[in-house]
């Protein structure tokens, strides 16, 4: 029997060794080389997200003023003056509206509507109906535009291009880049409905500076509705975003943005749950505030990884619900007086008036007047060198509105107080009725109207405070002067009616008895009065409204002669 050789067996144990080595090393090979490419899909599938949610957000960010639409009514529109991105009521606008403005034109519309609303509650709407009628349709129209555009994907992508192509997509190879993936990834979506937008009311609930009797229903706004609000929202009322909101018959709308919330990524089924189709929302063409966004990560040839992102956008700007080029016109009637005689005897029987009322301007000065066969059994009655003008000289406008003779001024103030909050377009600026009256009271108008200007106006000229300047002033504020000959859409209507106190006028007339009679009593005195009219305005062309004072002196002359 032959021995087995101990080499021989040697050599089959290295041999089988070597063999499993080599299928061992095989395996390692290729279980690190699968490892390794999991780790580069993994690491390419990542940095492919990454580039998706960096186009996105910028695509969302661009989108605020990047995408606009020029306003219906070119340079004559109503929403020329809010197509600035600043607060600053000097400012020419551009004429487009963008995701930043848009709810700014709504809420002009709106503040319009209002004004007509109160002015038909008061029976003196005019043609403040229709003008507000016809912004509404400009905003909708301009509005629907801007939401089509919005919705239209090839719109945003070089936007989403321009940043996910610069991010590194290296795992998966040198020059593989983010492109554009065209389709059903592009869509738009409803986030945050019943927020905020960035649409601040003037004031604090219920009454917030609109029109006097005008209440806004409480479900039309609210408070900051972020956790922890910032501090700078703590005292805002913000009109509601995706929320109907319904004036004079027409709805009106808002975008929600959250007060200073930055614009960032969402969930996806957070996203798809808000979708127009998802859950429709009454407004055939809704702004959009999140957007949706595919890419893909290309070489040459076949597509690599793909991914989609889903972001909320926010201009983080506010804007006070305002008419930043709007003005209220104030006019002064010429000063008459009247001169009334007693041809019958004295009171109570029946006065007279007698001749053609004389004007009198803002500084004194004497009038004369005679009647004959003015008093009881007189030839004349005359009165000489009476004393005229003491009832507006050195008063400005706010003296001639509101001073002596008073009668009930609460409704004219409570008017031009509104109106002029309608003015302020800095975020959180209201104008008190001392605001008002401080401008009124502008010294420069004491020596306009003595030079015999009669038409003033009263505006903002920065969004934040109050001025009022006679026209030949306007010249100096290019888009005041452009529009101070619009005047107000509604009907006039006296707010004070002749308004009346005794005035220091005293004197003796002159008394010429009939033929056998002499004197026996010669009196003058003197009534100031006043009629203050406002006329109100929508707005809808600048003029918030007209004030129209009229001031007169009524000269009583008696003079009575008898039988000897």
């Amino acid at each position: 029997m032959a021995i087995p050789n101990r080499d021989s067996k040697q050599r089959n144990k290295r041999g089988s060794i070597i063999t499993f080595a080599v299928i061992l090393a095989l395996t390692l090979v290729v279980l690190g080389s699968g490892f390794i490419f999991f780790v580069l899909f993994m690491g390419g599938q990542k940095e492919t997200k990454n580039a998706v949610d960096a186009g996105i957000l910028n695509a969302g960010k661009q989108a605020i003023d990047k995408i606009s639409v020029p306003l219906a009514g070119g340079p004559l529109s109503p929403f020329a003056d809010i197509t600035t991105d600043r607060a600053a009521n000097y400012l020419m606008g551009d004429g487009q509206i963008n995701l930043r403005r848009v709810n700014r034109m709504w809420g002009k519309a709106m503040l319009i509507a209002i004004n007509a609303a109160a002015m038909q509650s008061e029976g003196n709407v005019g043609s403040g109906a229709s003008n507000a009628q016809s912004a509404f349709n400009e905003a909708q129209q301009v509005s629907d535009t801007l939401a089509q555009k919005l919705m239209t994907q090839q719109n945003l992508h070089s936007f989403f291009q321009d940043v996910a192509g610069q991010n590194s997509i290296r795992m998966l190879g040198n020059g593989v880049q983010i492109k554009v993936k065209s389709g059903t990834g592009w869509e738009t979506s409803l986030l945050d409905r019943g927020c905020e937008s960035n649409l601040v009311l003037n004031g604090s609930p219920p009454f917030f500076n609109l029109p006097p009797g005008y209440t806004l229903p409480n479900n039309y706004f609210t408070k900051c509705t972020r956790p922890n609000p910032p501090a700078e929202a703590a005292n805002l009322y913000f009109l509601k975003g995706y929320t109907p909101l319904t004036v004079g018959g027409k709805t009106f709308w808002q975008v929600p943005f959250k007060f200073d919330d930055k614009p960032h990524l969402v969930a996806r089924s957070t996203f798809d749950a808000n979708t127009m189709k998802n859950q429709p929302l009454n407004w055939n063409f809704a702004v959009p505030n999140a957007f949706s966004g595919e890419g893909e990560a290309i070489k040459s040839g076949p597509q690599g990884e793909k991914a989609t992102s889903w972001m909320l956008t926010n201009p983080r700007e506010p804007f006070q619900m305002a008419m930043p080029h709007s003005f209220v016109k104030i006019h002064v009637d010429e000063n008459k007086s009247h001169w009334f005689y007693y041809p019958g005897g004295p009171p109570p029987l029946p006065d007279t008036e007698f001749g053609i009322a004389q004007t009198y301007g803002y500084t004194t000065e004497t009038q004369n007047s005679s009647m004959p066969a003015g008093g009881l059994l007189c030839a004349t009655v005359s009165a000489f060198n009476v004393l005229l003008g003491t009832d507006v000289v050195g008063r400005s406008l706010d003296g001639l509105i509101f001073g002596m003779p008073e009668g009930n001024t609460t409704a004219v103030e409570n008017y031009l107080t509104n109106r002029c909050n309608e003015m302020l377009s800095v975020t959180g600026r209201s104008a008190s009725k001392s605001d008002m009256h401080n401008a009124l009271s502008n010294p420069v108008t004491i020596g306009s109207l003595i030079a015999g200007v009669r038409d003033f106006y009263l505006y903002s000229p920065d969004g934040q405070t109050l001025k009022c300047i006679p026209a030949p002033q306007t010249i100096a504020e290019p888009w005041l002067a452009a529009i101070i000959a619009n005047t107000p859409d509604g009907t006039e209507k006296k707010v004070i009616d002749e308004a009346s106190m005794p005035a220091p006028i005293f004197f003796v007339p002159t008394v010429v008895p009939d033929p056998f009679c002499s004197p026996k009593l010669a009196l003058g005195w003197g009534l100031w009065k006043k009629d203050v009219a406002w006329q109100p305005g929508t707005g809808y062309n600048g003029c918030l409204g007209q004030v129209r004072v009229k001031r007169w002196t009524n000269v009583h002359v008696l003079g009575v002669s008898s039988f000897p």
